[in-house]
Parts: C-alpha cells; sequence; structure tokens
C-alpha cells in the first residue's frame, strides 16, 4: 500500500473534520439512532459523536485550529465558520456527567445549544466549501456497513469510494 501524499492525507482529514460536524448537526439521526435500543453500531452515541470531533480530527487540542489553519487544512473564513460552535461543544459537559446518557444528553438544552450552533457552522461551511465530496460531508450523514465484526464508512459515494477515504 502506497503512503497517502499530504493532499490526500488533507482531503481525508477535511472529510473527517466536515462529517464529526455534521453529526453533532444531525438532530434526527441523534433522536432516532442513539435512542435505539436496537441499534449495535458504536457510532451513534454521544461518546462517539465527541471522539470522531475531538480525537479523530484532532481539535481537541491547545491552538489545534491555529495549526490547521498554518499546515493548509483549513482556511482562516472555515475556522471563523465553526468558531460558536467549537466554543460551546468544548465546553459541554453531559447531564450529571454521564457521557453514556443520551437521551439526558439529548434533552439537555445545553445540548440543545450545541447543536444549534453546529447547523449554524454547517450553514457556514456548506458556502465556503466547492468540493462536492466535503458539500456531501457537511450534509450528509454518513452511511455505515458491518463487514463480519467491524463497521466501516465511506466519505464518498461507492461509485468513487477509494480505499484512501475510508472510517472505521
Amino acid at each position: 500500500m502506497a503512503i497517502p501524499s499530504d493532499e490526500d492525507q488533507r482531503r481525508y482529514w477535511r472529510l473527517n473534520w466536515l462529517s464529526s460536524i455534521q453529526a453533532f448537526s444531525d438532530t434526527e439521526v441523534q433522536q432516532t439512532r442513539w435512542l435505539d435500543p436496537q441499534e449495535r453500531n458504536p457510532h451513534y452515541s454521544f461518546v462517539e459523536c465527541m471522539c470522531c470531533y475531538f480525537d479523530d480530527a484532532f481539535v481537541g487540542e491547545d491552538k489545534a485550529y491555529q495549526r490547521l489553519i498554518e499546515r493548509g487544512h483549513l482556511s482562516r473564513d472555515e475556522v471563523a465558520a465553526v468558531a460558536e460552535f467549537h466554543a460551546l461543544v468544548d465546553t459541554y459537559q453531559s447531564p450529571n456527567n454521564d457521557d453514556y446518557d443520551n437521551k439526558a444528553i439529548l434533552s439537555d438544552p445545553a445540548w440543545q445549544s450545541v447543536t444549534d450552533a453546529a447547523q449554524s457552522a454547517r450553514r457556514r461551511l456548506i458556502c465556503l466549501l466547492t468540493d462536492p465530496n466535503e458539500q456531501r460531508a457537511i450534509m450528509l450523514p454518513l452511511q455505515w456497513e458491518k463487514k463480519g465484526n467491524v463497521w466501516s464508512s465511506s466519505f464518498v459515494p461507492s461509485s468513487e469510494t477509494d480505499d484512501k477515504y475510508h472510517a472505521s
């Protein structure tokens, strides 16, 4: 397997980052999938939503957004578009500090402020994006598929899928 180029890594990171913001903004998926007792995909939870954004997209570190601008991964306009959302989600505390109580989280007015800010960030970002795959990543939820014991998803539609753009 070839080592991904810097541009491939940048593209993958951007799709991952945009998809993570989409997940915060998608209250319909949260209400239906996070609360479904039959749901077996661990992606559909508050914990995974937070991990995808802070850990997988590496925005939990101090000055992360400044470094992403410096690396050419984001523009200043894109960072400005998500600033309010980032500030709210960065300080969000789940009710009773129970990150596994999805029902309490979804009923929390502070969480509703986070999702509102994510929706606002999504609307701002869509105006800045020109790549069709990035536009899809910010607008549409990932479609997950279970293969054996592993859940995986692609950032791009199957007709355009390339192994280097898969999330697991």
